[in-house]
């Protein structure tokens, strides 16, 4: 699985993936996953509408089970069923799947290096009306100081549903964070090349600045991008990184920020995510790079709607942008 893959783009699945939003492209996938894969079984905490995954349900009821808002015991038994032989998928809200179910995903995907894949719904702000109770901004710190386990965000709808059968096959022990809502920008516009733990290269040429996005604000960063102009985008190469793959997802990106003086990283996240991965890196080569990051503050902002709450993170289109000028001139 290590060897490079390439999917082949296409426009009709794309635009049709990415008007129905990461979450029910999710559940959908598990359609196609179930048939490529018999043992399949999914698991979820009371989600099975808003993860997408009525169909399954409907069409697979002997593989679904639905835990109700008991997290710690959806990790356990699919932990259990995985254990046994199985193949699962296991399901719901971010912050309620990683902050109270912590203990169990530490022991039984970390410590226990289980394969079992866990999949964190509207993960970043997503969420932001319902307040904090309902945003995971914290994710990614967590379990990146977890050892064993990988972490797949996706840029877009399209590229979740191209990777999701590709993880199941990987059989390793996987954090599928979910951001964004429905309609989800496109990333993906052409065919890519992944070999599970590289960023992916996706806009611009130059040398100049390099910018880093993990998740769906990435589509954020291609419109900043593209309103800037060709002046502009002759000087910048965008990035996504959809996979943090331990040593070997370092590795690729300190290979890749020696080639540039200037760095902004763009991620949903507080500080203890891509930004403090990029930034440990810069610190091991010698090398000066400007460095800097569009992220959640260390502090909670005013609850609103998803574009409202980036807009206060500067992870908007227009903050984005603003921050591209600042660092270039």
């Amino acid at each position: 699985m290590e060897n490079k893959i390439t999917f082949e783009f296409s426009k009709k699945d794309s635009k049709r993936a990415n008007i129905l939003g990461l979450r029910a492209a999710y559940g959908l996938s598990t359609l196609n996953c179930k048939e490529a894969y018999p043992d399949l079984a999914v698991f979820t905490a009371d989600t099975s509408t808003s993860a997408g995954l009525d169909r399954f349900k409907n069409s697979y009821p002997d593989s679904f089970y639905d835990c109700g808002i008991a997290e710690q015991c959806l990790i356990s038994s699919a932990a259990g069923y995985v254990a046994s032989g199985g193949t699962a998928l296991a399901s719901t809200f971010a912050p309620f799947l990683i902050l109270r179910a912590a203990e169990q995903v530490r022991l039984s995907l970390g410590y226990m290096n289980i394969p079992l894949l866990i999949t964190g719904l509207a993960s970043g702000l997503t969420l932001g009306h319902l307040g904090y109770t309902h945003c995971c901004v914290e994710d990614l710190s967590f379990i990146l100081s977890i050892p064993n386990i990988l972490i797949y965000s996706p840029s877009d709808s399209y590229e979740l549903k191209c990777i999701l059968p590709k993880l199941i096959e990987l059989k390793r022990p996987t954090y599928i964070r979910l951001t964004g809502s429905a309609k989800v920008k496109a990333v993906h516009k052409e065919s890519f090349t992944t070999d599970f733990f590289s960023p992916i290269h996706i806009l611009g040429s130059g040398n100049k600045l390099l910018l880093l996005s993990i998740g769906t604000i990435s589509g954020n960063a291609i419109q900043a991008l593209e309103s800037l102009g060709s002046s502009y985008l002759d000087q910048i190469s965008l990035f996504v990184v959809p996979f943090l793959n331990g040593e070997k997802t370092r590795s690729a990106i300190s290979k890749l920020i020696c080639n540039f003086n200037n760095i902004l990283v763009l991620d949903e996240s507080t500080y203890g995510g891509l930004a403090a991965l990029v930034g440990r890196e810069i610190l091991k080569i010698n090398h000066k790079i400007n460095y800097a990051y569009n992220i959640h503050p260390e502090y909670y902002l005013i609850s609103g709607q998803h574009d409202y709450m980036l807009s206060q993170c500067k992870l908007d289109t227009k903050g984005i942008k603003d921050s591209i000028i600042n660092l270039l001139e």
